[in-house]
């Protein structure tokens, strides 16, 4: 008999490595590869001691102790009862294991280049591939983050290290992040103070052995609490201490459920209407429960916005019902456990793993076919069927999450990370990163003393980021939301129009003019397929004084892995970004033709290639990138002396799709059929050959 702790690969693909020093007493004179049982079940053993059969795919949890002992027939795999109770007790092995694999430092893109070369003002030109994010982004939500290696050569390419850069609209925290592990300076700065948190924790360092710890220690203290929030009986043995990971609730009704039976491992069941007692019970004893302990949560009022009149409209007029009771309970033991630890350093970041598991503790959770999804929209949202998580199940993942983004940061930045109070900690070399939640239309920053600017800026309404991130802020600031009055947005609720985005956005950028070195770029990131806001956008860039260079528009496709999300997967929607490099320069470009007959060539273009879209195929998004490249530079060029062609040149491109808009939904239906087919073809070719192996 051999006692085994089964792996991740293990308890996915489905089978046991046999410990060498074990295999002579249970594989003995038997001639591998070979046929074998499991517990009864077909089963195999290859030329490495591997003992694979489906009986064992996804039957125990990861992390498990289990028993397994040679008999007459084949072999007996039990379960271990006494070594845990649910899935979170039973993966600290893995998470060690997981952790000591994360990848090694990347090597910074300095180190790649020749440092002794003086960078150039040129733009940069080089179309590359966008790669997933990396541990440290994966932490905590935050939205539209954009491709921290295309961010990495954007800062690269015109800067050294030493040098000084800025982000104004720093939101997830792409460029601070990226240019600290290019060994820069920087300064971020957002009014959302989601933002300046999240980049924040994403920098500093942290002692991920006492992080450990701290969560020991909690657990010790709130697991078995928690976890008995969550029993479940097991379809199989009917032990009523299984404990599910996940609920789905269609209005009242449980419909299905995955959960975990200290018997019968990871199990699944579609009635669970026996498990709704707990429920009813928790819900009856909720504020009784509360008021007994003392425990706190935030009874804010949802304000109305864009983004949040659909759920209050359905009824939900404060965030707490956005939560069932019962998560809502877990959530409140937890928050108070961990307001309790003492390290100020563990006591943070086991409060960010803790924000993080917000995305997946609300009824805006739901399942996409097989998927667990939290929330992925840019709305308040609950789906027919939502979808209660475990909580403490949910916090354990978040502090694998954090403690591998921390491995990340400490190695690619570690030291380099010193804290500034003001920018002038920079010229004193006493800091080297300054983040600042404030507005940046009057930035604390000496004229001339930045070196490259690199940000993301709002794109109009497309999201409504202080009203999202009032659902986080609440929890951190005790019931209070984030004020919008200065938020750069379209916003009808804000009473912000498109006048208004194009105002702010211009006092942003006379800022950054004002504060960057002669000579310098502004390179920007940006993406709508509504044309009236990339003008403005352009517009704001160019009345404040930068000139886009020649050369300075490039479209860089997004990242693959997450053209999937909700607002990315549609046909007909406008993914990647234009990336523009604007110049702060004296020598300002004179118009070479006539804004009339320019404007003239531009309707003529745009004819033509509506003219042919429907013969070539041509999506919206495809037709409006084409149409880009030749309207930007032309705003770009003329909006300072011939503002009224510019905006006629825009109505005249939005009128013209409009128009179109027919031909473009009989494009999608037939794009999507084709895919639809593509899908159904390929599913049934792996079908056939399941069947044929």
């Amino acid at each position: 008999m051999v006692d085994k702790v089964l792996g991740r690969m293990e308890v996915l693909r489905g089978f046991i490595q046999i410990p060498t020093k074990s295999r002579n007493d249970l594989i003995g004179d038997m001639l591998t590869p070979c046929k074998t049982l499991v517990n009864g079940e077909a089963a195999k053993i290859d030329n490495y001691g591997r003992l694979w059969s489906r009986f064992l795919k996804g039957k125990f949890p990861i992390g498990s102790r289990v028993q397994l002992l040679k008999t007459k027939e084949g072999f007996q795999i039990e379960l271990v009862k006494n070594a845990s109770n649910d899935v979170v007790s039973m993966i600290k092995t893995q998470t060690k294991t997981e952790l000591s694999n994360t990848p090694k430092a990347e090597k910074t893109l300095d180190y790649l280049l020749n440092l002794t070369v003086r960078r150039e003002r040129k733009p940069y030109s080089k179309v590359i591939q966008a790669k997933p994010h990396t541990p440290v982004y994966m932490m905590h939500k935050f939205w539209a983050r954009r491709p921290h290696n295309v961010f990495a050569e954007l800062i690269a390419h015109p800067s050294e290290p030493g040098d000084i850069v800025l982000d104004p609209f720093c939101g997830g925290g792409v460029t601070v992040v990226e240019a600290l592990r290019l060994r820069r300076k920087v300064v971020g700065i957002d009014l959302n103070p989601l933002a300046t948190y999240v980049t924040e924790m994403e920098v500093s360092q942290l002692n991920v052995d006492n992080f450990w710890q701290g969560f020991w220690e909690i657990k010790k203290k709130v697991e078995p609490e928690l976890s008995g929030l969550y029993r479940a009986s097991c379809p199989k043995c009917h032990s009523k201490m299984a404990v599910f990971d996940w609920v789905e609730w269609e209005g009242e009704k449980p419909t299905r459920m995955k959960l975990i039976c200290p018997n019968c491992g990871i199990q699944t069941k579609e009635d669970a209407e026996e498990d709704v007692a707990l429920s009813k019970r928790i819900e009856e004893n909720f504020e009784k429960i509360v008021s007994q302990r003392q425990l706190w949560y935030p009874k804010t009022a949802i304000p109305k916005g864009d983004k949040t009149e659909g759920i209050i409209k359905d009824g939900y007029t404060h965030f707490w019902q956005l939560f069932t009771r019962r998560n809502l309970l877990a959530l409140s033991i937890l928050y108070k456990e961990i307001s309790m630890i003492n390290d100020n350093d563990v006591r943070k970041f086991l409060a960010f793993a803790f924000s993080s598991s917000l995305k997946w503790a609300s009824k805006q959770s739901h399942l996409r076919g097989e998927i667990v999804e939290g929330w992925a929209m840019h709305a308040y949202w609950l789906y027919p069927k939502t979808l209660e998580i475990n909580v403490w199940n949910t916090f354990f993942r978040r502090c694998i999450a954090v403690a591998r983004g921390k491995k990340y940061s400490n190695e690619n930045i570690g030291i380099h990370y010193r804290k500034a109070q003001s920018f002038k900690d920079f010229l004193d070399s006493k800091g080297t990163c300054l983040l600042l939640t404030q507005s940046s239309t009057n930035l604390p920053i000496p004229d001339e003393s930045v070196d490259l600017i690199v940000t993301d800026p709002p794109y109009g309404g497309n999201v409504n980021y202080g009203e999202l991130a009032d659902y986080w802020m609440i929890w951190h600031n005790k019931d209070e939301v984030v004020d919008k009055t200065q938020e750069i947005i379209i916003n009808k609720n804000q009473r912000k129009g498109l006048t208004e985005y194009e105002e702010g956005l211009t006092q942003v950028f006379k800022e950054c003019h004002r504060v960057l070195k002669s000579g310098g770029n502004m390179v920007v990131t940006f993406n709508s397929r509504k044309l009236h806001v990339v003008a403005s956008f352009v517009i704001a860039a160019t009345r404040a004084g930068f000139v886009l260079h020649p050369e300075g528009l490039l479209y860089q496709p997004p990242i693959r892995a997450y053209t999937t999300t909700v607002h990315a997967m549609q046909v007909g929607a406008f993914t990647g970004d234009f990336i523009f490099t604007f110049n702060k320069t004296t020598q300002l470009t004179l118009d070479k033709f006539p804004v009339e007959i320019e404007l003239k060539n531009f309707k003529e273009h745009i004819d033509g290639l509506i003219k042919n879209h429907m013969s070539e195929r041509i999506t919206e998004p495809e037709l409006r990138e084409r149409a880009y490249r030749i309207l930007i530079p032309f705003l770009a060029l003329h909006s300072r002396s011939a503002i009224t062609a510019c905006r006629e040149a825009v109505n005249y491109f939005e009128s013209q799709i409009k128009r179109l808009e027919p031909n473009f939904k009989k494009l999608r239906r037939q794009i999507i059929e084709e895919r639809r087919k593509a899908f159904l073809i390929k599913n049934s070719m792996k079908k056939s050959l399941t069947v044929l192996s």
